[in-house]
């Protein structure tokens, strides 16, 4: 119609270069970078100020429908969660606290550990960390352990038993030398950790577990005896003894700056007393968890 009007407004093949523009920008939603690349395909200055006003429209009006084509990728890639930069009003709406939408359902270690419960948790369950739990002083936050570290003990064999009084009374002899082989756990060189009078071993350097980074030992590949599932791991040198936390009552819209400001897969939800009461991960700060979280308390206020 425009060039029934006007038969010299334009070329056909100018409008079809705005077109092409208006559908990468509607399906990339770029708008500096997109008009570069096609200047450089055509060569021609004049372009700039069309292309720049086509490609922001086609932004600006693909925004009121949907994300754009690479976003959309992201959440059909499986096991990758992705968090938005801000959390939508509608859930910051409705006061929702850490406790509400973590899961209780902790999994989780204490600071010396069985290797046959190492194991078995890590064949059970998928989860990427793990608390450390001081059963012995009421359920206290220890710190954190990652599964990668855990299968790099196991393939090293950082385990043991307990030490007998008669190896205790050659330690003391030799207290200059505390690295010494122990006949229970031969092959091993060891230096003791002392826990409630009892010692464990050997420790691993941390070279030696970032060494396998980024293929990490999967826990379907560490072959064990029977022997090796009774014995110990001591897990205190290994963890993080200062993770983040997060108290049970704080708000939804700081757990959820907290994941997305530090990068964080797991949250450990601790109460006054900072005893371990629950975790959060990235699929419990997704919409359809949100969803079905605001659905329940919905329920409930009925």
């Amino acid at each position: 119609m425009a060039l029934r009007i006007y038969p010299n407004l334009a070329f056909s093949n100018t409008y079809s270069l705005i077109g092409a523009a208006a559908v990468l920008g509607g399906m990339a939603r770029m708008t500096i970078s997109l008009t570069v690349i096609l200047l450089e395909c055509t060569g021609n200055e004049q372009y700039v100020l069309p292309l720049m006003l086509t490609l922001m429209t086609a932004r600006l009006v693909g925004q009121l429908f949907n994300h754009d084509l690479y976003h959309i990728h992201i959440h059909f890639k499986p096991g990758v969660m992705f968090l938005e930069s801000e959390l939508k009003s509608i859930p910051r709406h409705h006061d929702l606290v850490a406790r509400q939408i973590m899961s209780d359902k902790v999994v989780f270690f204490r600071p010396v550990e069985k290797v046959s419960n190492i194991v078995d948790t890590l064949e059970s369950c998928n989860h990427s960390f793990f608390p450390i739990v001081d059963t012995d002083d009421n359920g206290v936050l220890f710190g954190t352990v990652g599964r990668n570290e855990l299968c790099v003990l196991l393939q090293q064999r950082a385990f043991g038993f307990p030490a007998t009084e008669e190896e205790e009374e050659v330690t003391h002899h030799n207290a200059k030398s505390p690295m010494r082989r122990s006949p229970s756990t031969a092959g091993i060189y060891n230096n003791f950790i002392e826990y409630q009078n009892t010692k464990f071993f050997p420790l691993v350097e941390w070279p030696t577990l970032e060494k396998a980074y980024p293929k990490y030992p999967r826990v379907e590949d560490v072959r064990l005896t029977h022997t090796d599932r009774d014995a110990f791991m001591d897990l205190r040198p290994y963890a993080n003894t200062s993770p983040v936390s997060v108290q049970e009552k704080a708000s939804l819209g700081r757990t959820y700056e907290l994941f997305r400001t530090l990068g964080m897969r797991f949250l450990p939800v601790v109460n006054r007393h900072n005893q371990v009461v629950g975790t959060i991960t990235r699929a419990d700060l997704s919409e359809e968890s949100l969803a079905g979280v605001m659905l329940i308390k919905g329920k409930k206020n009925r």
